[in-house]
């Protein structure tokens, strides 16, 4: 049986705002977008926020109403950057199979690590106790026989503390958790599987395989997996497997017309073409994830028979899905674009005869484009539909630094 620590950051951007600032030390403090446009939303707060009730993805003013005191730092992600490298050198300074899940949660495999620095548990405590002494943040770390349970247990106790659960403590420990607590539980599922009377993850681990299987499908078979502790999942290091490459945006005004989420879309769509290129490599599934003004998400994607990495060949697909699933009469606050389906890019591609010249009329463009780009700046050239409404001064694509281990659906490397 190995051993494995899950190591989470404790409200990370506020706690490197914090340890950067000594006078924002012990004060209630959220990392946030600007107030006057629609991203200013809660991307973090610290603990001291967090007892008055504010959370992320709270409005800027419905903290100010929770915490009358509290005080707004907008984010600087190159610095969340820095730290988070520094944290992932530490734990690669006790093991070299270091999992990076997020710009704030890795998985650390310390199995065979336990002659040179002791069991698990001390093991959690001294990564604890660099991260504090070096970086002066904290993080609270989870010890156990699998990812999954090293996950659960990091989170039953924070901050700044390490906690474990052996294979035996799982229906002590884990099953009277609630569902969402369990990974692959999502607020729909919640409903659902409240809907059939499974409340508790010892709910879902004590209600017969076939039947979650025949109500979820295979998905209902993990949930049971993993609600009993079963996860063979390994810790990987390999940081060179790239299977999705997207980009999203909170839009700075409601988006209330296709137009309008026609040029946010060109503008994603640019940004994922790059990085594409940039990584030599082509795909041919394209994904939309959309958000509405009432908080609705959902994601659409579609399987092409080429496969793509210009942003007039991305944007034509990923306006079609938009075409398909969304009413404008709901207004948009969120959309992001993925192209998944990956392999190293082909010297030949098979197009038609008549679509060849303007495909490569595109291509020729969008590597112009490119040149320009980086030896002038990413705002030095932009196409001149973007001007109609002005959307591209609207919309700010984040650099590398900053979109890189965000979110699964943001996260242009690793494992998505």
């Amino acid at each position: 049986m190995g051993t494995i620590l899950h190591v989470d950051l404790n409200a990370f951007y506020a706690s490197v705002e914090q340890a950067n600032d000594s006078s924002l030390a012990n004060l209630p403090i959220a990392v946030a977008g600007d107030k006057e446009k629609r991203n200013g939303i809660i991307l973090t707060a610290s603990y001291e926020a967090r007892a008055y009730g504010v959370k992320t993805g709270m409005t800027i003013n419905d903290a100010k109403k929770l915490c009358p005191d509290i005080i707004f730092v907008k984010p600087h992600f190159k610095e969340y950057m820095k730290y988070s490298m520094k944290v992932m050198d530490i734990l690669r300074s006790f093991s070299p199979d270091v999992e990076v899940f997020s710009i704030d949660e890795a998985w650390v495999d310390v199995t065979g690590c336990e002659r040179l620095f002791g069991s698990g548990v001390e093991i959690a405590d001294k990564i604890r106790y660099m991260i504090k002494k070096e970086l002066n943040i904290t993080a609270s770390v989870g010890v156990s026989y699998c990812k999954l349970m090293a996950k659960i247990a990091s989170d039953l106790k924070k901050p700044d503390a390490t906690s474990i659960i052996n294979r035996e403590d799982v229906p002590k420990i884990v099953w009277p958790l609630p569902v969402e607590d369990l990974i692959g539980v999502g607020r729909k599922m919640k409903v659902k599987l409240n809907e059939i009377g499974i409340f508790t993850i010892g709910d879902i681990a004590n209600t017969p395989q076939k039947v979650l299987e025949q109500k979820f499908g295979k998905i209902g078979r993990y949930l049971w997996y993993f609600a009993n502790g079963i996860d063979n999942s390994k810790v990987s290091s390999r940081e060179d497997e790239i299977k999705g490459i997207g980009n999203s945006i909170t839009t700075p005004r409601d988006i209330k017309s296709y137009e309008e989420a026609s040029e946010v879309l060109m503008v994603l769509c640019e940004s994922v073409g790059k990085r594409l290129r940039d990584c030599g490599l082509e795909g041919n599934v394209v994904e939309v994830m959309i958000k509405t003004k009432d908080f609705n998400t959902f994601i659409r994607q579609r399987k092409i028979h080429n496969y793509i990495d210009t942003a007039f060949d991305i944007h034509n697909e990923a306006i079609k899905l938009l075409y398909e699933n969304w009413d404008e009469t709901i207004p948009l606050r969120l959309l992001g674009v993925r192209v998944t389906g990956l392999r190293p890019l082909q010297g030949f591609k098979q197009i038609s005869f008549f679509e060849e010249k303007k495909k490569l009329k595109n291509e020729k463009i969008e590597r112009c484009m490119d040149s320009i780009r980086e030896k002038y700046g990413y705002n030095s050239v932009f196409r001149a539909s973007l001007m109609v409404n002005e959307v591209r001064n609207l919309v700010n694509i984040v650099s590398d630094e900053e979109w890189k281990h965000k979110n699964p659906f943001n996260k242009g490397g690793g494992r998505l």
